[in-house]
């Protein structure tokens, strides 16, 4: 019998499963490994944040749904890949396979320099005592102006605000906030930060960390007791350490088809591959989730030797991203709107996805 495994629980793995569950294998099986026994969606990390979900709204039990749809879970890190031999090696163990494939999301683009003095939420199973202790610090301060750091920063103020803590949270942006929404978007969240009392520095970047205090490349000094640093994306090294073909930043190297173009039996999806005809594609989840399904289908067709098909990522999407106070701001191509009904909207979407997966094993 053939194997499968899927290493991550990631927004395509998830859907994976759930096709599983409709559309049982005989000829083959499916192993899901994972650092963690829950898997954490990211979307709901602002209102975990301001204190508007619980830990168990936000987390997936991937061991429960392995074993409702009938896959193998096992919990380990994979720090390794034999393409040649098809073997994954893990902290635990070595893990056989006839195909993969890898939807283990990013890390934190830390410099090295300060890697050691500063808090960070992924992997995301890190992401509730990183918070519970960041959020309570005397001096909050958050490095990243894109949607994470955004979103956090609000989200942070807010529940510090309903909670009775000073409202001094700090966020630093290298360049403008939410710079790959476009120069309209930035110009919003700034207003609406302003409006909020959020303190934000734009275009100012952090060179260094001590105990008490940030400085940034402009000379200025700040006070920091616990700094969460939420830059770009960085890729898991394990691709590149195993010589799998990967893009400059490390990212797997896959075709339209989500496959990886030097072991025809790898796949991947999500924020951890970097597809050779788009180079650009952002890595967001709005991506991941549409990968799903192409996915599945070509990881059963591979298994079959039947023909792939290809993924083609949208032009336009939805983005709704937080801003504390039950408030958010919903942006779609050049359009944007802020306020309650852009929150509600983001709500009922976010507990629909955790729902979709959570009826599997409830």
């Amino acid at each position: 019998m053939k194997t499968l495994v899927l290493v991550g629980g990631g927004h395509a793995h998830l859907h994976c499963l759930e096709q599983l569950k409709k559309e049982p294998q005989r000829d083959w099986r499916v192993v899901l490994i994972s650092p963690s026994r829950h898997q954490y969606y990211s979307g709901m990390f602002s209102g975990y944040a301001e204190g508007i979900y619980r830990l168990d709204d936000i987390r997936i039990d991937l061991q429960k749904l392995c074993e409702q749809v009938g896959a193998v879970f096992l919990e380990d890190r994979i720090a390794g890949v034999d393409g040649r031999n098809k073997r994954l090696a893990g902290t635990k163990g070595v893990y056989p396979f006839d195909v993969a494939s890898f939807d283990v999301g990013s890390q934190s683009d830390i410099p090295a320099e300060l890697v050691e003095r500063v808090s960070k939420i992924k992997p995301n199973y890190r992401f509730p005592e990183a918070l519970v202790k960041f959020r309570e610090a005397a001096y909050p301060v958050i490095a990243g102006g894109g949607a994470s750091g955004v979103e956090m920063a609000f989200s942070v103020l807010a529940w510090r605000k309903k909670n009775g803590l000073p409202s001094n949270v700090t966020l630093f942006s290298s360049s403008s906030l939410l710079p790959g929404h476009g120069a309209a978007a930035s110009k919003k969240i700034e207003a609406i930060a302003r409006r909020k009392a959020l303190s934000f520095f734009t275009d100012e970047r952090i060179a260094a960390i001590d105990e008490h205090s940030v400085s940034t490349q402009s000379g200025r000094t700040y006070p920091q007791s616990d700094l969460l640093w939420l830059t770009g994306p960085k890729s898991p090294g394990f691709f590149k350490h195993s010589g799998l073909m990967t893009d400059a930043g490390g990212f797997l190297l896959v075709n339209e088809s989500l496959q990886s173009l030097s072991h025809p039996d790898l796949f991947g999806a999500g924020d951890c591959i970097a597809i050779g005809r788009y180079p650009s594609l952002a890595k967001n989840g709005v991506y991941a989730v549409r990968q799903g399904s192409v996915l599945w289908n070509n990881l059963r067709n591979q298994l079959a030797g039947k023909k792939l098909a290809a993924f083609t990522p949208q032009k336009n999407f939805l983005s709704i991203l937080s801003t504390g106070g039950s408030e958010a701001l919903l942006m779609y191509g050049k359009r944007a709107a802020h306020g309650k009904l852009p929150w509600l909207l983001k709500q009922r979407l976010d507990q629909q996805f955790m729902q979709r997966f959570k009826r599997l094993y409830k």
